[in-house]
């Protein structure tokens, strides 16, 4: 009877461990698995796609009435195109940039007039346009604000708009809102003042750059201008 339980006994401690053997013998083989497959993951979610290093630039340039107006004994319109012509120039030539005015006569229908998409290359196009245009109209700044935002909306990359005007606006629609809306949309509005810099208007400006997480630069700081933006 002895013998017997003793032989069960035996039985079962070779049966636990076979168990346990078996439990070993199964993790020795998940573990290495395991961190093959994280490896890989980690490796994949380094890998950023080219696409994401773009850089994109709308300028909004205002070329309406007011701008035949004078600062310092020069007419605003000569002295937006020199600042124009400084920050072409200083922009790297691996951004996209684009130009798109209110006040001329191209934009006199709409409001707006995407004179240069945005796209690589574009800086000869600008400075041939540049020297071209005449200040003609009225100025809705919201309104190309917004047109500005379709264009950079579904592009991949750092989304800015760069304004360049005097203040005055004669547009039916608070450019805060716009601002704000394109805020959201992760693009970014600096704005340039290129007129009498008094108290009211320069508040103004200075809050909707604010708003819209950009700079706020007058027309005599045109060499910061590309060094303090920060496109990245």
């Amino acid at each position: 009877m002895r013998l017997k339980q003793n032989l069960t006994l035996v039985i079962l401690i070779i049966i636990l461990l076979s168990a346990i053997f078996s439990i070993n013998t199964l993790n020795i083989i998940t573990i290495p698995t395991n961190k093959k497959v994280d490896k890989e993951i980690k490796v994949n979610t380094n890998q950023r796609p080219l696409k994401y290093n773009k850089i994109n630039v709308e300028i909004i340039w205002d070329l309406s009435g007011s701008m035949w107006g004078e600062i310092e004994e020069k007419n605003k319109i000569n002295t937006s195109k020199k600042i124009l012509n400084r920050i072409i120039n200083d922009f790297p030539k691996e951004i996209n940039i684009g130009l798109r005015v209110f006040g001329s006569k191209e934009s006199n229908r709409e409001g707006s007039y995407l004179a240069i998409p945005i796209k690589t290359n574009t800086k000869k196009d600008i400075l041939n346009f540049i020297d071209q245009v005449k200040p003609l109209g009225k100025s809705p700044i919201a309104l190309n604000l917004s047109y500005a935002g379709e264009d950079l909306k579904y592009l991949q990359g750092k989304k800015h708009i760069l304004l360049i005007t005097d203040g005055k606006d004669t547009g039916n629609i608070m450019p805060s809102k716009v601002i704000n809306r394109l805020s959201k949309l992760g693009i970014k509005t600096h704005i340039i003042q290129v007129g009498k810099i008094d108290k009211y208007n320069q508040l103004k400006l200075k809050e909707l750059s604010k708003l819209g997480n950009g700079k706020y630069f007058t027309y005599f700081e045109e060499e910061e201008i590309v060094p303090t933006i920060n496109l990245n």
